[in-house]
């Protein structure tokens, strides 16, 4: 039975084959971080890989360097190292189902504002808008009065969004809430 080979993909960072043990990861020590703000330094850095690492029974982590199949020998700065696990980087864009992404024209699946009495303002909806977040102006509680001229001013800054409405269910008040909504 040949074995399958060892992939190793920039970035991609896969690891296979039946009996492959873990790639080395190569590359300069200082950059490993084994203290609780460097880890979670090297943790936040989502457009970096992450690699999990053993150094002379210590944990660590970086975002430098690069995977390799054969440990090359200990020259003092630089080493191969055992690689415990590794994560390829995950940008904020990635996440999220891409047909929210394509149905609202944005560039991140999250959604923001909708605080009521338009603490979610126009200046936060259109600033949001032009870096192409949903965001939804908080119209809730406002007389309809200040909700058109919130529209039109969201409108006129950002003709094509995205932006959203929030507007609340105010059953007590039927005539204002029917003219808010027209």
């Amino acid at each position: 039975m040949v074995a399958e080979p060892l992939i190793v993909k920039e970035n991609g960072l896969r690891f296979s084959g039946p009996n492959s043990k873990n790639p080395f990861w190569q590359g300069d020590l200082n950059s490993v971080a084994f203290d609780e703000q460097g880890i979670k330094t090297k943790l936040l850095n989502l457009d970096k890989p992450c690699y999990f690492l053993r150094v002379k029974g210590r944990m660590g982590i970086t975002n430098d360097g690069y995977l390799g199949a054969v440990a090359d020998a200990d020259n003092g700065k630089t080493a191969s190292v055992e690689t415990l696990t590794a994560v390829p980087p995950l940008l904020p864009q990635q996440l999220g189902d891409p047909s929210f992404l394509d149905f609202h024209g944005v560039k991140y699946a999250y959604a923001t504002g909708a605080m009521a009495n338009g603490i979610a303002s126009e200046e936060l909806t259109i600033a949001l808008s032009k870096e192409r977040i949903l965001s939804s102006f908080g119209a809730a509680g406002l007389v309809p009065d200040r909700v058109e001229a919130a529209i039109h001013r969201i409108q006129e800054a950002v003709p094509y969004g995205p932006y959203a409405f929030n507007l609340i269910h105010s059953p007590a008040e039927a005539a204002i809430e029917r003219r808010g909504v027209d």
